[in-house]
């Protein structure tokens, strides 16, 4: 008879606690993102020349930034094919528009591409062959935007 009075107190407890402590929704995705702060920067750190990998990556940081982040993108190893002007990239079907477009884009929306020197110079080419708006990085530019307050890091 007392295990069940205390089996019952236990569950009345726990009933009572269920309704009075507030369910947290931080599984909700909509909740994190409405609470997120505005200005969280995030630094994206693109290795690949793939023209699907690559406009993946771009439509993401684009993606980012309408939602209010400010996104830097920082273009290394062969990547740097990626914000060429001249020349093919490929265009599969799932994409709308090729690299060095949603690049452009991406630039006047107000997002940062920092370009890696030794990387364009491996590749033979020049910031004026590259899409109007990408900046060159340099030691200590480049790491501003890595380590600003409150910024997030990605490698694509």
């Amino acid at each position: 008879m007392r295990r069940a009075i205390v089996f019952v107190l236990g569950l009345l407890a726990g009933l009572a606690l269920a309704f009075t402590v507030p369910l947290g929704r931080a599984h909700d995705a909509d909740t994190l993102a409405n609470s997120a702060p505005q200005k969280n920067p995030l630094f994206i750190n693109m290795t690949t020349g793939d023209s699907w990998r690559g406009w993946m990556g771009l439509h993401f940081a684009h993606a980012t930034l309408k939602m209010g982040h400010p996104v830097a993108v920082f273009l290394n190893l062969d990547a740097v094919k990626l914000a060429v002007m001249s020349g093919e990239q490929e265009k599969k079907p799932s994409m709308q528009r090729v690299p060095r477009d949603i690049l452009a884009d991406f630039i006047r929306d107000g997002g940062v591409v920092l370009m890696c020197g030794p990387c364009l110079a491996e590749f033979g080419l020049k910031l004026e062959d590259l899409v109007p708006g990408v900046q060159m990085g340099k030691p200590g530019y480049t790491q501003s935007f890595i380590f600003a307050e409150n910024a997030r890091t990605l490698s694509w």
